[in-house]
């Protein structure tokens, strides 16, 4: 889907199906919520891979994990700093 298509069934969605314009205060509402729901998501992730990474027992498969560690701390400090 479309960076479009997927903000407009984001509005669609918090407007009950309705489309029409909204308001620069909803629009920041909107768009602080989204970035929140991102924020809450990589942290997740991560906490999972680190949980997984602490259990696993396979060199190889630990590699991978701190890889994806690495990828969501990455990710977390880009979000944190609003880029």
């Amino acid at each position: 889907m479309s960076e479009a298509g997927w903000a407009e069934q984001v509005v669609a969605r918090q407007l009950g199906g309705q489309y029409i314009s909204l308001s620069p205060k909803l629009t920041a509402e909107l768009l602080l919520a989204e970035h929140k729901r991102a924020v809450r998501v990589v942290k997740r992730q991560l906490d999972l891979y680190q949980r997984q990474r602490e259990v696993e027992k396979d060199e190889h498969r630990r590699d991978l994990l701190a890889g994806s560690i690495f990828a969501c701390v990455d990710l977390l400090e880009s979000l944190q700093r609003g880029r």
